[in-house]
């Protein structure tokens, strides 16, 4: 849920930039918001403005911090700080008002926190393929339980 209002901001900032005739037209990239290795960059990360820089020619950073500024401008709540860091990622440190949210309604929802109502009513086929143990694995243990399984699908 956190990342998804992440990249909705970061496509917002980016259609912003856009309007304000900063970066030219262009389809938005799929915008990829991940877990940095290292805590000191932050929450969430991203490395949309090393895309976007490649795509129109234009340096990461100068992308990145524009980015940055029009996250920051439109007062989400959601984070503490935004950080730019080389080449050209863009930094999230959330802010303890929005954890502290985001607690008060695991606790409001209590054992229901959490559920999801995908695919219910819907049927859906499991199947896995597993290895003889009694005898060596082989390529051919994997081949021929896919190929069993592909030949009776069709």
């Amino acid at each position: 849920m956190v990342r998804r209002e992440i990249k909705n901001l970061i496509e917002k900032a980016i259609k912003e930039f856009q309007k304000a005739s900063r970066l030219p037209e262009f389809e938005i990239p799929a915008v990829k918001v991940e877990h940095p290795q290292q805590n000191v960059y932050g929450d969430y990360s991203t490395n949309i403005a090393l895309v976007i820089g490649k795509r129109i020619n234009r340096n990461p950073l100068e992308v990145a911090e524009n980015l940055r500024s029009l996250i920051l401008n439109l007062k989400s709540g959601l984070f503490d700080k935004v950080e730019i860091a080389k080449p050209g990622f863009v930094n999230f440190f959330l802010s303890e008002r929005y954890l502290a949210k985001e607690i008060e309604q695991i606790f409001k929802e209590g054992k229901d926190f959490g559920k999801l109502n995908i695919g219910r009513g819907k049927k859906t086929n499991l199947e896995f393929i597993s290895a003889n143990p009694t005898g060596p694995l082989h390529v051919g243990n994997g081949r021929g339980a896919f190929l069993a399984m592909f030949w009776l699908m069709f």
